[in-house]
């Protein structure tokens, strides 16, 4: 009799076993998806694109705001540096002086101004012309101390003091595999910090003459 009731347990032990089994199998994936569907209720089509800022925040620059608004603010940004509009006058009348002085030895020079902070970016011969006039003569100096002396000697070109064209860090100098260019990069620091975008860079020909000039150096 005993012998019969533990084989009565036996099987419904193992048919209870079989039904939980039964059940999970069919109960898991569902909640799966119902788990899904309540992280993403709609589904998403195609490849999702991250984008940098958000809608309505869109990226903005002061300096290059016209607004009267955006001119008072950089105003009192200059006043607290002690910079008032008499010396931005005087910093913009540099620049012609030095675009005059390159053009008395280079008459065919070409400058390129920023939309920002309103400096020549770009200072280049004219590539058009059959004889291309590089900005500097041949040299045995290296491209960084020649274009350190290229920003002394056209200082009022660059705003800056030859103090500050001294104290311009060598980033890079060095020339292409091929060896027929170089390039020599410089950066603005104060206090031993990097001035945001405070750069200057140039190609180099083989003969280390400079054949173009990218200026970004914070004028003043």
């Amino acid at each position: 009799m005993w012998k019969k009731l533990d084989e009565t347990r036996k099987g419904l032990l193992i048919s209870l076993i079989t039904i939980g089994l039964m059940l999970g199998v069919i109960l898991i994936p569902r909640l799966f998806q119902s788990e899904a569907s309540t992280q993403s209720k709609v589904p998403q089509k195609g490849i999702q694109r991250t984008e940098s800022h958000e809608e309505g925040l869109e990226n903005y620059d002061i300096r290059e705001d016209n607004s009267k608004q955006a001119h008072l603010i950089l105003q009192e940004f200059r006043e607290k540096a002690g910079k008032d509009a008499a010396v931005v006058a005087d910093i913009r009348e540099g620049f012609v002086r030095g675009e005059k002085a390159l053009q008395s030895r280079i008459p065919h020079v070409k400058f390129e101004y920023n939309t920002d902070i309103k400096i020549p970016e770009v200072i280049t011969p004219d590539v058009r012309r059959n004889e291309i006039a590089t900005l500097t003569e041949p040299s045995q100096m290296k491209r960084s101390e020649v274009l350190r002396n290229f920003v002394k000697q056209y200082n009022d070109l660059f705003g800056i003091t030859d103090d500050q064209a001294n104290s311009l860090v060598v980033i890079a100098d060095y020339e292409n595999p091929a060896g027929n260019m170089g390039f020599a990069h410089l950066e603005q620091r104060i206090n031993g910090i990097p001035v945001f975008r405070g750069e200057v860079k140039a190609g180099f020909t083989k003969n280390r003459e400079i054949l173009r000039i990218i200026n970004n150096l914070a004028p003043g």
